[in-house]
């Protein structure tokens, strides 16, 4: 049976900067700390799945620059396969800097697109997609995407899309992918955007009609824990596991996510799944970076039985 995760997306090499205040202009602080690490949202959920055990294969189009070998090494060192990434000469990586204010863990992002063209569909193979249980994406590289969708409803294939739809992230050119996927997971304030809704309620709704195909349709919103509707079971909400102290929200949804998928993965049901995510979300939290404190399951099941 297929197993594990194949990831569609970007990564990034993210400048994480821990400092009082945010910048403004002609202002010059000493900062808490600075580190540089890999991130992008796929790349960093695949990150977190390998660190429990699970199966991860990422795809995307890297350069042969710096940031390059950065980000590729730092992948290995997580075991995410790396081998069907390619690396097109001439082309520069995707960098990001990343301003994390101590007080709060509120970020603030700027960041330099990868000059790298997206991937097509006709580099997505077929035998790559099945031979794994899911695809997990979030739109970037979206003719490929489409594509990897169209061969997992291809008969007899049981690998399932999903979909992270993360804040600030909507555009209307995702719905297509959005309408084909079976589990779509997105923060609140993508599901208002791209449902137009007020409420998380209507959002829900129309969420649910945006991913008519979707067996798992959820909704993430921080400390407030997640909302899970499986098509299947009965809804519920799975509250955030409480952080001693937060220092970083910067990639606790994409941790989320790869946790989660981990979860289903290893034979644990919805309810189970959720659990693990908020877990998992929660450890990463409280370490500075989006792979700060990536989680493991003997560090999950810790937290679980703590609470």
């Amino acid at each position: 049976m297929a197993n594990g995760i194949l990831g569609i997306g970007v990564c990034t090499l993210d400048i994480v900067t821990h400092t009082r205040t945010f910048p403004v202009t002609g202002n010059v602080e000493e900062a808490n700390n600075s580190l540089v690490m890999g991130g992008g949202p796929v790349a960093t959920a695949l990150a977190a799945a390998s660190s429990m055990g699970t199966r991860a294969t990422m795809l995307d189009r890297l350069g042969d620059d710096w940031r390059t070998e950065l980000i590729l090494k730092e992948l290995k060192g997580y075991n995410v396969e790396c081998g069907h990434i390619e690396r097109a000469p001439g082309v520069s990586a995707s960098i990001a800097s990343v301003w994390v204010r101590a007080s709060d863990g509120e970020r603030a992002i700027r960041f330099v697109r990868s000059t790298a063209s997206p991937l097509s569909a006709s580099e997505i193979k077929g035998e790559l997609v099945t031979s794994h249980r899911f695809v997990h994406c979030n739109g970037r590289h979206l003719e490929a995407c489409m594509r990897a969708a169209e061969i997992c409803s291809e008969p007899g294939s049981r690998t399932q899309l999903s979909f992270d739809g993360g804040a600030n992230r909507f555009r209307d050119e995702l719905i297509p992918l959005m309408a084909v996927t079976d589990i779509a997971i997105v923060a609140l304030e993508f599901a208002m955007s791209s449902t137009g809704a007020s409420s998380r309620k209507a959002a829900v709704q129309g969420l649910q009609e945006l991913c008519p195909n979707a067996q798992i349709v959820g909704i993430t919103d921080g400390e407030n824990g997640s909302w899970i509707y499986p098509r299947s079971a009965s809804n519920f909400h799975q509250p955030a596991y409480p952080v001693a102290k937060a220092v970083d929200t910067t990639g606790c949804g994409d941790v989320y996510h790869g946790a989660f998928l981990h979860a289903l993965d290893s034979g644990r049901n919805i309810e189970e799944a959720a659990q693990v995510a908020s877990a998992s979300g929660a450890l990463n939290a409280s370490s500075l970076g989006g792979r700060g404190m990536l989680p493991t399951r003997e560090a999950v099941e810790q937290v679980i039985q703590a609470r």
